[in-house]
């Protein structure tokens, strides 16, 4: 999930160990793929959020944000990948150069831009929970303000997190990685700290938490709905079952990353060199799958949703009808020469 991938690779070349290349290979196929089609959604999903219908809602803050750091996140995975294929090919990669202070600033923004993506997943767990229990309270996550603030917190909170890495990341021949020889808790800081638990099992379980919470709630008021025979309430909780939807995509595509990154600190820590060369290319594909969290929101509104439907016909054609006057002004601007 980060540069530090690459110096994987030269630890596992120094002792003459080789691991597969086909998960390689899925890597540099297929997340090309992933990151054109997911920035596009994710550019349309921003769009769609800053409408009339939408931007007046507490969680269109959380969905646009969520938007520009999956972006982020996923043009910051294609940025590593070039490096990592331009060192296969035995060139100087995009970090090949880099000082310390720009290995420390890149690894710094790069690994807060997946934590933002992970905790925004959270944040709207909670403001659902939040929505689905306590309906009637007008609680501070559940406004505009509250949201914004949540968010700018949740930033400030990640930022201060990742401080470490001012200190101990440098570039370690042509790779930015920690210097673990002057500072040996940085292992301990990256893999246990930030990637287990940060970014992997925290937030996967108290998303796991809330979505379950919801599910519970929405069954009680729609039982209740159906012996009162209200059919207002059987038809509410759309915009939470298509949040659900987006907390459910997360937990699935990263659910696969959770276990083979368990079985992988296992294999370190028991210094079992064949189980790491055999994991290793297996995470190289799971960490593929995980790439899907960070594009897949925009189609989950799409098929979730009626009302996302009807704005983006709304949009689209209101370009085409502008596209269309501009022609007719400019066919009869024509004419009148």
């Amino acid at each position: 999930m980060s540069m530090e991938s690459n110096g994987t690779n030269q630890t596992l070349f120094a002792v003459g160990q080789y691991p597969g290349r086909w998960g390689f290979w899925t890597q540099q196929i297929v997340t090309p793929i992933i990151v054109v089609v997911g920035i596009a959604g994710n550019l349309a999903s921003f769009l769609l959020m800053k409408t009339k219908s939408f931007r007046k809602k507490s969680y269109s803050h959380f969905l646009c944000a969520l938007a520009v750091f999956d972006s982020l996140c996923l043009i910051n995975r294609q940025i590593t990948l070039i490096h990592e294929m331009m060192v296969d090919n035995e060139k100087d990669g995009v970090f090949t150069y880099y000082s310390d202070l720009s290995c420390q600033m890149f690894s710094f923004y790069e690994h807060v831009c997946y934590l933002m993506s992970s905790w925004l997943i959270v944040g709207m767990a909670a403001e659902r929970v939040v929505a689905m229990c306590f309906p009637f309270k007008k609680t501070l996550i559940r406004t505009q303000t509250g949201a914004i603030v949540t968010i700018l917190s949740t930033f400030v909170v990640m930022c201060f997190t990742q401080i470490f890495r001012f200190i101990m990341m440098k570039n370690i021949g042509g790779v930015c990685q920690g210097d673990t020889y002057k500072h040996v808790e940085y292992i301990k800081l990256h893999i246990y700290f930030y990637q287990l638990t940060l970014v992997l099992c925290l937030p996967f379980l108290l998303v796991l938490v809330c979505n379950t919470s919801v599910m519970y709630q929405i069954y009680r008021v729609r039982k209740a709905a159906v012996k009162s025979r209200s059919r207002v309430v059987m038809r509410s909780h759309k915009s939470t079952l298509m949040l659900l939807a987006i907390a459910f995509t997360y937990l699935i595509t990263m659910l696969p990353l959770v276990v083979i990154s368990f079985i992988w600190m296992v294999a370190m820590e028991n210094a079992d060199v064949a189980m790491v060369i055999s994991i290793y290319p297996i995470q190289q594909c799971v960490s593929v799958i995980s790439y899907c969290n960070y594009g897949v929101n925009f189609f989950i509104y799409i098929i979730s949703g009626r009302s996302f439907r009807l704005e983006l016909r709304r949009i689209f054609l209101k370009e085409q009808l502008q596209n269309t006057s501009a022609t007719r002004t400019r066919e009869e601007f024509m004419r009148l020469q």
